[in-house]
This record gives C-alpha cells, sequence and structure tokens, in this order.
C-alpha cells in the first residue's frame, strides 16, 4: 500500500536549490540533505513518516537515505537536535524534532560561490526561493530560531557550526551586546574566523574569552582591527575544562558543554540549554562577568 497523499507547501524547485547549495557546501548527501532540511524549515512535521510521505513522491527518497541525509544535516551543523527533559517538551516539539539554522544565513554564506556557477536569471530565482522559505522559517521557528517566545527553555545536542550561524542569525536580526565564552574550538582560525568578524562589524560589542595562548596572535590582529568593538581575555587550557557560554545581549542564552570525543577528526559536539527567559539570561550574563574578571586580558 502506498503512502496517503500529505497537504505540503515544499515545491520540488526548493529542494533542487537547495541540494546545489549543499552541494557547494561539500556536504555529503546533498540531496537527501536537501529534502530533509526544506521540508523541516517549510512544513515543521512532527513526524518522520510525515517527511517521507512529503519525500518520496516528490524526489523518490525513502526511509534510510532520508534518516542519511537527515544525520550529515546533523553533523555538518545545519541542524541540531532537541533532547527532551519533559512530556511537555515532547508534546510541543513532536517527536521528530530538530532546529534548522535559517535558510537565509546559509544562502548569505554561500552566495557568492552559487553565483560562480550558475547564471544570472537562475541566480535570482534561487534568492528569491530562499526569501519564500525563510519566511517559513520565521513563521515555524520564532524569534530566535528555537521554537520558543520569551518564556521557557530548550536542551539540544549541537555542532560549533549551528552554534555559529545561529549567532550570526541573531546578531544580524537584534543588534546586541554579544558574550562569547568558547574553549578548543576553531573560532579564531578560518573558516570561522569570518564569522566573528561579522559579528563585530554589526555595530555590537563582542567581549570573547578563550581558553589557549594559542590563539593570541589571531586574537592580538582582531584587536588591532577591531579594538574599539572588541575585548578579549583568556584562561589557561585546565581552568576552562568543557564549560560554554554565549549570550545574546540580554534576549537569549544558551549554556552548554562539549562532549569529549577521543577520535581527533570527529566534529566537537555540545549539549547545551537555550533560554530565553530574561531572569535566566540575566542569570548566566553576570556568571560571564564573574569569569570576565578572572580571566586574562589579551594586550594589543
Amino acid at each position: 500500500m502506498g503512502c496517503e497523499e500529505i497537504q505540503t507547501n515544499v515545491k520540488l524547485d526548493y529542494i533542487q536549490d537547495f541540494e546545489m547549495i549543499f552541494s557547494r557546501m561539500k556536504i555529503d548527501r546533498p540531496r537527501e540533505a536537501a529534502a530533509y532540511y526544506v521540508i523541516l524549515v517549510v512544513d515543521n512535521p512532527r513526524e518522520f513518516s510525515d517527511f517521507l510521505r512529503v519525500a518520496e513522491p516528490l524526489v523518490n527518497i525513502t526511509r534510510r537515505p532520508l534518516e542519511a541525509g537527515r544525520a550529515s544535516l546533523l553533523k555538518n551543523g545545519i541542524i541540531a537536535e532537541v533532547l527532551f527533559t519533559s512530556e511537555e517538551e515532547e508534546e510541543k516539539f513532536g517527536r521528530e524534532s530538530y532546529l534548522p539554522v535559517p535558510p537565509q544565513v546559509i544562502w548569505d554564506d554561500v552566495k557568492d560561490d552559487v553565483k560562480t556557477v550558475i547564471n544570472e536569471d537562475t541566480y535570482n530565482m534561487v534568492q528569491r526561493h530562499v526569501a519564500e522559505i525563510n519566511k517559513a522559517y520565521d513563521e515555524n521557528f520564532k524569534t530566535y530560531g528555537i521554537k520558543i517566545k520569551r518564556n521557557g527553555n530548550v536542551t539540544l545536542r549541537y555542532s560549533d557550526k549551528w552554534m555559529i550561524y545561529m549567532m550570526l542569525k541573531n546578531c544580524l536580526e537584534k543588534k546586541k551586546q554579544l558574550y562569547l565564552q568558547v574553549g578548543g574550538e576553531r573560532l579564531l582560525d578560518s573558516p570561522f574566523l569570518k564569522y566573528l568578524e561579522k559579528f563585530i562589524e554589526l555595530e555590537s560589542k563582542v567581549k570573547l574569552i578563550i581558553d589557549s595562548k594559542d590563539n593570541l596572535d589571531n586574537a592580538k590582529k582582531l584587536l588591532e582591527r577591531y579594538g574599539d568593538k572588541l575585548e578579549i581575555k583568556y584562561f589557561p587550557d585546565e581552568t576552562f575544562g568543557t564549560m560554554r557560554n554565549y549570550i545574546l545581549g540580554k534576549e537569549l542564552a544558551i549554556n552548554g558543554i562539549k562532549i569529549l570525543n577521543p577520535k581527533e577528526d570527529s566534529e566537537p559536539v555540545y549539549v547545551g540549554t537555550a533560554y530565553v527567559d530574561l531572569e535566566n539570561v540575566e542569570t548566566l550574563k553576570d556568571t560571564f562577568e564573574g569569569l570576565w574578571k578572572l580571566a586574562k586580558p589579551i594586550q594589543k
């Protein structure tokens, strides 16, 4: 018996566009990843069976390939997994509970590269499609991209690239002071350095705590370039540990830890909780300020 038809707003063009985008980003299984990502953003189904009911007639993708596409998105920082802490959360999110990064941020990251391989008319069409998909994203995933508004929190498993994309999205929209506590990541190395520079250029005051002297040269170069908008301090490796904090102004905070992985070639994985309750955000900001006082300054 075939799958029943399901009402969907997903278009084949959307999936084909993101297959091309993910191919340029060198994401594994770009076709399957594109199908899962577009269905998640546009329709936001609650069950994997509903993803299948959309994917099979549109692009002839069955369960295992679609699961492989989902795994590729998680590995490459395009989605984060919601980790339920209560039955109420499962009811809110549904069992197929993943939070995607915004389509517009992905497009802004890759559009210059895409422009070199397609003609102008096709480029403009893809750009229009991304705007349409991004509108659905804003409707489905709310102000901060985590499906909750001013109250509550959500616990996630995510990669450093997901975090960077989400920080970029929120900084672009909110233009608030940004506090970052990062350790062991490649934020001061290519290609992540360009994202940090984007944050600083948004006229936001950035405070950054790093965990190693290894990145001091890059940090000093950033201070020379953006000294009036950027402050950087550091802790020794053994002091910093696995804790991470990300605070965006007074509106959003993510507090997490890095999961230690013995495989050096594996992508870093984190478990953290995103907060939008103002009291929780203020508490984490106070914690950051306490650490800031203890950290060692980096001189220009």
